[in-house]
């Protein structure tokens, strides 16, 4: 090369890099585009073509509003077979989400129940989100790191349930409306960009009528006035007033409108029991924690509580050992980012308390990844250096060599890997779904499942069957616990239902529609079925008497049970006889 001849420019300038991470991020995504209506999909197409008018009263901007809004009360939902008999009366589970609810109901108008170009629609916003990540890693990161760090993002396997799931969009939406408002309030502050005093402000309320989640970014401009500026905590209030008195008046109404969560096991409500929402709040953190420092998906968290416990721990112990690493290396760290991590980590973490209070999944962390790709990207770097540092001592040349190899193991090969296999994964659990449905015995009055602990067949294989046309009158689910069951017919109308099982766990889908366990003497109704909790422990019931109030064999009945694949009829014993129904996991394996 000659003497004059300009230096190649290496693979992570922008915009090059960010053209490597928008191509690896989509390729990623390709399996997700073939995902049919999936699980709450299909109860937002139901509602908007107004199938479900006569159980609740749902709209393009309401989809959201699942339980416990005007003329969507429990015991109405219960009774009309959208919730089961043990749902709490309490129960309500309604978000505050228009700008999400209107852009499905958009797609629902333009595209009909066809998924492909709604996936598309998906992919947009993540192509936005990524865009935008890699510019405000760029201001915050050495280039190379910013390179890396924004390749990290979009290969991460929280991407999976919002780009595959079209019902979980919003947090993709959100994160967007997120991203545009700090950095607005970035160029404000560091450029003198006038605009964004406004901009940034309007961008946080079109971000919380996105999702709850976007409280969120109010802890990470917090974070960056107090520990990024420095400036005294008078300089950091005025310039966060705006987004605060926002924050608490959006609070103030979705607080006396009764949006959130109560009664339901699945997500957390502050007020039922403090105690326990900050320990139950602490450990989903820690397992969200685990997913941003080592990558580990915590969607397959879901589980026991003995799981639960195990991937807190996991997390506990990654963050602990990348803080270790973290001061290992900070002599080597450049300033920029060691400026930029002194208020970006703790800011990350802080961003994770919003998502943790609902069901724990990587779906929640499109803000604080932000933070914990910035972090692995760094420690990569640092721990690459220590390596090729001839004069460092063997043992820190060898700690860093393997940081770094279970770093890039996790987070660009196991990570990405899981997000494909999901991807098609889940593309296999909507087939299922719909197979399901086609193939389920035919019932022009009550069906009755027994027993099914997966969602997907318990709840949305029925909602599949009304897409098809071919609902039954009414729809009873008797149980959902995730054990073998006995039926014991105990007269002509009536049988108890046995849960086997020793320590009982509840299922999925009871914690969802219930904080805890019915007690034993508890009575309910749902329609013309009348139940009777004999038996329970913590886990549930484990003896119920339901009660038909007509014969079992009456024409109007259908018993029917999971098994293996698909809805089979059940052969119900005399009176006096027992069935025996083992337990088999669902096509979402639940």
């Amino acid at each position: 090369m000659s003497q004059n001849a300009s230096p190649a420019r290496p693979w992570w300038r922008w915009p090059r890099s960010l053209a490597l991470a928008l191509a690896l991020g989509t390729v990623l995504s390709l399996p997700s585009l073939r995902v049919g209506l999936l699980l709450d999909d299909l109860v937002h197409r139901l509602a908007l073509s107004g199938r479900l008018s006569e159980a609740g009263d749902w709209g393009p901007l309401t989809l959201y509003e699942f339980v416990g809004a005007p003329r969507a009360e429990p015991v109405r939902l219960r009774d009309a077979g959208l919730l089961p008999w043990w749902a709490s009366d309490g129960l309500a589970v309604r978000f505050f989400r228009p700008v999400p609810s209107a852009l499905l109901s958009v797609d629902a108008w333009l595209f009909g129940e066809a998924p492909f170009p709604a996936h598309v629609h998906s992919l947009a916003w993540y192509l936005a989100l990524v865009t935008l990540v890699g510019w405000l890693h760029r201001r915050w990161l050495p280039e190379g790191v910013a390179a890396l760090a924004t390749l990290l993002y979009a290969v991460a396997a929280a991407h999976l349930f919002p780009l595959a799931w079209l019902a979980s969009r919003h947090p993709l939406v959100s994160g967007v409306f997120c991203l545009l408002c700090l950095g607005a309030h970035l160029r404000a502050r560091e450029d003198g960009w006038r605009p964004g005093r406004v901009l940034s402000p309007l961008a946080l309320g079109v971000a919380l009528l996105s999702g709850e989640v976007a409280l969120g970014v109010v802890a990470v401009l917090g974070m960056y006035e107090v520990l990024g500026r420095r400036e005294g905590w008078r300089v950091a209030c005025v310039n966060l007033a705006p987004h605060g008195l926002l924050v608490v008046a959006y609070l103030a109404w979705y607080l006396g409108q009764g949006y959130g969560a109560h009664g339901s096991g699945g997500y957390l409500d502050p007020l039922a029991a403090p105690g326990a929402f900050v320990l139950t709040l602490l450990q989903r953190v820690l397992i969200l924690t685990g997913e941003l420092v080592i990558g580990t998906p915590s969607d397959v968290a879901a589980g026991t509580p003995a799981v639960q416990v195990g991937f807190a721990a996991w997390g506990a112990l990654t963050a602990a050992g990348a803080l270790l690493l973290l001061r290992h290396l900070a002599e080597r760290l450049r300033p920029l980012e060691r400026r930029t991590l002194t208020w970006l980590l703790p800011a990350g973490l802080a961003a994770t308390l919003p998502g943790a209070a609902g069901i724990v999944g990587g779906r929640v962390l499109m803000l604080p990844l932000v933070a914990g790709s910035a972090l692995v990207a760094v420690l990569l770097a640092r721990a690459r250096d220590v390596v090729r540092d001839d004069t460092a001592r063997r043992g820190s040349r060898r700690l860093a060599s393997i940081a770094a190899a279970v770093l890039a193991l996790t987070h660009l090969g196991l990570g990405p890997l899981y997000r494909l296999g999901m991807g098609f994964g889940l593309a296999r659990l909507s087939d299922a779904q719909w197979r399901i449905a086609r193939e389920a015995p035919p019932c022009a009055g009550t069906l009755v499942l027994v027993a099914a602990s997966d969602p997907s067949i318990g709840f949305y294989v029925p909602a599949a069957m009304v897409m098809l046309g071919r609902e039954p009158r009414d729809f009873r689910l008797l149980s959902a616990a995730p054990h073998g069951h006995v039926l014991e017919r105990t007269s002509a109308a009536s049988f108890d239902l046995v849960v086997r099982a020793a320590p009982r766990h509840p299922g999925f889908w009871e914690q969802v529609n219930r904080a805890s366990a019915p007690p034993a003497g508890t009575r309910l109704t749902q329609g013309d079925l009348r139940v009777t909790v004999k038996e329970a422990d913590e886990g549930g019931f484990t003896r119920a008497h339901f009660d038909f109030g007509r014969p079992l064999e009456s024409k109007d009945l259908c018993f029917v049970t999971w098994r293996g694949d698909g809805l089979h009829v059940l052969e119900l014993p005399p009176t006096g006889g027992h069935l025996e129904l083992p337990y088999q996991r669902g096509p979402a394996g639940l």
